[in-house]
């Protein structure tokens, strides 16, 4: 396994205490997962170099965008970006990926646990409900369910670092 994967998965586990104890993921971390992730690949040569600096820009302008929609915190979208720019782009689409099936397991399981998961699968069908019925329009929920999305994030890291590893059938062919 890379030492990129290794910071990654380190930083992540230090997100994820931080993320589910107080509810943030400090700035500190994520620049020096960024910073690290791109001197890493600084001295893989110029190839390497770009493709983590457009993997870490693809996810801000897109993380920036969940962000300001509400769906995702600003902590969480500097840990993701820090992470694809330490993967690259071979690999930061399945972590993409994989973060978002880890966000959506995430959800389910939070739900489950603080007896919500109908009002959550409600609000769910609100949201979605222009896709399936032209002409309605979105309804945000009444009490979103806030989530430790570091888990997530970890989740996905995790199963890059497994990808790599011990189970190469998580490698997706993108």
């Amino acid at each position: 396994m890379s030492l990129a994967i290794w910071i990654v998965l380190a930083a992540c586990a230090v997100a994820v205490v931080t993320d589910v104890a107080y509810r943030r993921i400090p700035n500190a971390l994520t620049i020096a997962l960024a910073l690290a992730a791109l001197g890493l690949h600084a001295t893989q040569g110029v190839g390497s170099f770009a493709s983590s600096v457009g993997a870490m820009l693809i996810v801000t302008v897109l993380g920036f965008g969940a962000f300001s929609m509400g769906w995702l915190g600003g902590g969480d979208v500097k840990l993701a970006a820090a992470g694809a720019a330490a993967f690259g782009l071979p690999d930061a689409l399945p972590f993409l990926l994989y973060t978002a099936l880890g966000g959506g397991l995430l959800a389910v399981a939070v739900s489950l646990f603080t007896g919500r998961l109908n009002a959550v699968t409600r609000s769910v069908a609100l949201l979605v409900r222009p896709f399936a019925y032209k002409g309605t329009v979105a309804v945000a929920p009444a009490s979103p369910v806030m989530l430790p999305y570091a888990v997530a994030i970890a989740c996905g890291a995790g199963a890059v670092a497994l990808s790599h590893t011990a189970a190469p059938f998580l490698r997706l062919a993108l």
